[in-house]
Parts: structure tokens; sequence; C-alpha cells
């Protein structure tokens, strides 16, 4: 509506033309009507759809008359902008039909809806004569003052003329509309003056180019206007050899379009300002970050990241995967598919290698996948060094489970790894028990003590198989774990190398000190009971202290 005539389609089904106007005597009622009416303002537009003074045929009051503005104006000046669909159809429907009726709202006062008229009066009157008045039933019984009052737009385009040497020969209504300026104000300086310090070279280089070329030319800058803001303008300039003047018809002009993109340029300096704000977040978090593309090409990576890596620079994911450990590796290329390709994003833990110096460390990646709603598929990778916590949930588990004296598991583990083995294999267990421990704290001190159990946890790992383990269940006893012996014998036999292995002499504080236990032996078959395979070696042990010679004795089933 706003900036040139209305423009129309056919009419919509949901125009509201009223029945019966085909022989003109509907209209000629509710145009009656509308002239009559108290509680409506009354306007006039002609064909084009912009405003126009009631003519006084009509007999309305001034205080009936919508107030207008000066410069050109039309209806969508006065209703929402969400109404202005609303408000062509029944343009459209009146053109076509003589007469339409919508229900629209008004900007200074939304909440009150109104019932808007349109008649074809140019017969009578030489105009096309509107009403606004309150929706029956709406509860308004009068219409707010405020409607009078049609908010003044500034138009976004305008025309204006210059010479060879870019001095400003002639300018519209509507360029002074927009910017401020009167044609006295413009007209006789050069158009450079208007323009902003910094685009003063790309004005002139353009206007070089269209001297050159002797076309059209387009140029983007800031446009001072008469009130000291700026205004973002795109320059058409269209060269027009000859008609300068009818003095000298050789001389040629340029015409050029001023449209006004303030709202555009605004929108699009809030776009790079977030850009810059989610730059400056990005480099100050204590997390490397990496933005991928679909084909896995690097968008965008922080300083943080080369960072973690030991790396001045990143230039590519590649040097990301090569940093981290073998072992991590295929789980990592794995989640970095699924969010290029599957769309799904991943959380996982990795260690790697910091180039140069070799360090470990151990990080968090998170993996978001990016699509077309977020403006380029892709991926967004976050590296979170974890090490220190990583460190302390390994000491903290190994708390758990290991003896801190000896660096045996301890009861608590020993017996979970036990349940694990009788579940899947035929299991043996080495019950030993020390027999000089307490002579030892008392003759040597309670150091020495701890170094007799700590020479004792190192001589039996020295037997251990891979699948083995040790563990100290009590003060001076341990119990070796052997999964997947297939016999007693076998058993047996093992019971026989942990003898080997701990018996004989040894230092302890500077004294000699025979090391000798009694050993205990027991098997069981998948799925015995733990308590009982233990119990029996326990038993078999005071049976091997009994005898005195320290031989492992087999626990019979």
């Amino acid at each position: 509506m706003r900036g040139g005539a209305l423009k129309f389609r056919p009419a919509p089904a949901d125009a509201a033309p009223v029945e019966g106007t085909e022989d003109g005597a509907v209209r000629t009622e509710v145009l009656a009507g509308l002239l009559r009416a108290e509680r409506s303002l009354v306007s006039a537009a002609l064909a084009d759809g912009y405003f126009a003074p009631v003519p006084a045929s009509t007999g309305v009051p001034p205080e009936r008359l919508l107030t207008v503005p000066a410069e050109r104006a039309t209806l969508a000046d006065v209703v929402l902008p969400a109404d202005t669909m609303t408000l062509v159809a029944a343009w459209e429907a009146a053109k076509v039909h003589g007469l339409a009726h919508a229900t629209v709202h008004a900007r200074t006062d939304p909440g009150t809806a109104l019932t808007l008229t349109i008649v074809d009066a140019r017969a009578e009157h030489g105009v096309y004569l509107s009403s606004l008045e309150p929706l029956a039933g709406g509860g308004a019984d009068a219409l707010p003052a405020t409607l009078a009052a049609v908010p003044l737009s500034r138009p976004r385009t305008g025309t204006m003329r210059k010479d060879m040497l870019a001095v400003v020969t002639d300018v519209d209504e509507r360029t002074t509309r927009m910017l401020g300026w009167t044609a006295a104000q413009m007209v006789g300086r050069r158009s450079s003056e208007f323009v902003h310090p910094d685009d003063v070279d790309r004005a002139v280089a353009n206007w070089m180019e269209l001297l050159s070329t002797q076309d059209v030319q387009r140029v983007r800058l800031r446009h001072r206007r008469a009130d000291g803001s700026w205004a973002w303008v795109e320059l058409e300039n269209s060269y027009l050899p000859g008609g300068g003047s009818a003095d000298d018809p050789a001389e040629g002009v340029v015409v050029t379009q001023v449209n006004d993109i303030s709202d555009e340029m605004a929108a699009h300096e809030a776009v790079q300002q977030r850009e810059r704000l989610l730059r400056r977040v990005a480099e100050s978090l204590p997390v490397g970050i990496l933005q991928l593309a679909a084909d896995r090409e690097l968008v965008y990576a922080n300083s943080r990241l080369p960072a973690l890596l030991g790396l001045p620079a990143l230039t590519g994911v590649a040097e990301l995967t090569a940093a981290v450990e073998e072992r991590d590796r295929p789980a990592l290329e794995a989640a970095l598919d699924a969010a290029l390709t599957g769309d799904r994003d991943a959380e996982l833990e990795v260690a790697l290698r910091e180039a140069g110096t070799g360090a470990r460390r151990v990080c968090t990646v998170s993996l978001v996948a990016l699509g077309d709603r977020e403006g380029t598929p892709g991926a967004l990778l976050s590296l979170t060094d974890v090490t220190d916590s990583a460190r302390a949930r390994e000491e903290l588990t190994a708390r758990a489970t290991f003896d801190v004296l000896t660096g045996c598991h301890n009861r608590a583990s020993t017996m979970a790894v036990l349940e694990r083995a009788v579940r899947e294999a035929a299991t043996a267990v080495v019950f030993i028990d020390l027999d000089r421990l307490k002579p030892v704290n008392d003759t040597l001190g309670h150091d020495a003590g701890d170094e007799l159990l700590a020479l004792t946890a190192r001589r039996l790992a020295t037997v251990l198989r891979r699948e083995d383990i040790v563990g100290r269940i009590g003060g001076d006893e341990f119990l070796v774990v052997c999964r997947g012996l297939g016999s007693p014998d076998s058993a047996l036999a093992m019971g026989h190398r942990v003898r080997e292995a701990l018996t004989g002499p040894a230092v302890i504080a500077g004294q000699p000190v025979d090391v000798s236990a009694g050993i205990g032996v027991a098997w069981a078959q998948p799925g015995s009971d733990v308590a009982a395979l233990v119990k029996r070696a326990d038993e078999a042990m005071y049976t091997s202290k009994q005898e005195g010679r320290g031989r492992p004795v087999l626990a019979r089933r």
C-alpha cells in the first residue's frame, strides 16, 4: 500500500462484497448510511488508493473526518500491519463490486475491533469513500480519539539528479522526506558532502566507474540526514547522455535512485554483533571448540583447541584425531560420522598426547550435529581437559579397589573378582597366612612388619598368570584367585608355585628373616558357592599350618 498504488488480484474468496450490488441499490443505501453514521470516521481515496480530501458534496462534518497527513498516505498507514492483506482484499472487492466490508484494528488502538466499509462513490462524489466505526457488539461505543492521527511514515525511496561533477541539481519530495533536507539545502552541493567520511572513497570510486562506463552503477553507503543521524542507502546511479539542460543538450546527467536500506543494514549489523559476541565467548571459554562442515572441512577453531593439542594452529580435524591415542580413535571416528552423517549427538572420553612434550591428557569430547536450521550442516565439537579430575577419579577407584600398603586388591574387590570368575569358569583359590608377622612386629617394629607384607605381595605377584589376581583379605592373609584352572591338580600345582615363591630368607629392617606361611588350596566348578570355596581354602590353610612344613594342602570337595 505504502509507496505506490494498491495492487490487485482477482477478488479472493474471503472478500466481503455485499450481495445484490449489481443494480446499485444496496451500494446507494450503504453510502447514505455511511454519510449519516455518527460513530464513524470518514476518509476519501482516489483510484490508486491514496488519501484525497473528502468532497464537500458528501456533507460530512469536519469532526467526523479522518485526519490524514499532508504527504501521501493510505489506509495501510492506519490499520495494523497484520490487517494489511485484509484491507487489500476489501479494497479489491470494492473495486470489483462497488462495496465491501472488513474487520480491522487501528495501530493506535489494537484492542478495538473496527468495521471498515469501502464504497465506490465516484459517480456521486468523484472518490472512493471509507468509514471506520466500532464493531457491533465489540464493547466500544465510540471511536478512540487517537484513531484520527495517521502515523507518519518516512519514504524508503527517492530520486535526485546530479551533473557530471556530482553536484546535486534536483531532488524530489520523497527524498526530502526520507533524509530531512529541503531541496534548497541540497541543490548546488556536491553529493560527497552528505556521505559518511569512511564511505567517501568508495563513493568516489563508484562515481569514476560510472563516468568511465556511462552505464548504471550501484553503491551502498551512509548518507547524512538533516538531524545529524546516518541512513544506510543504496544509490543506483544511471548515466543519461544529453538532455542535461535546454541550453546545452550535449551535457549528460546522472539520475540517482535512493533506496533506504537502514533496516536491512541494522539487521546485518545485529547479526555481525552476535557473531562477534559468540566468537569472543568461544575464545574466552576454557574449552577447545571446533566447527566442521559436512565434508569435515574446518570452519572455525578457537585458540584454546590447538593449545590443548600443543600445536601453534589447527588446520583440520586430522590433527585432532592424530593426537588421540590409538585405542580411542575408533570411538572418536564413529562419533564424528554419527554427527556428520547421522545427525546424532555424542559424548565420549579420550586420551591424547600433546605434540612436542608428549604429555598425556584426558579429555571429554562433546559432538553436536548441525543441520539446515543452524545455517550450515556439519558438527560442533568441544574438547574439555579433564586430566586432573580423571586422575582424581582413578585415585579414588584405586583406593576403593587396592590395598594401599601392598598394592594388592583389597578384600571387597578380591571377592568381587572371585564372584565373576566362579560364574564364568572353573576357579581355584590359594589362601596364604604368614607365619611370623607378629614376632617381626614385636621385635623389629611395625614398619618392619609392613615391609614383610609388601615383600610377600611382590613375591606372590611373580607367580600370577595374566588372568590371576592376588588380594590382601586380612592383616597377614592373602588370597590368590586363579580363573580357568581346569582341575584340582592344577590348583594344587599353583599352591606349590606360591610356596616356592614365598619361602626363603629375606632381610627385613637389616635383619635376616625366614618367610613361611600356611597355604590352603580349593578348587570349584563354575557356579559354585563363593563363600564355601573360600571357607574350604581357609580350612585347608589351617591344616597346612598344623602340619608345620608349609606345604600346600588341597581342600577336599
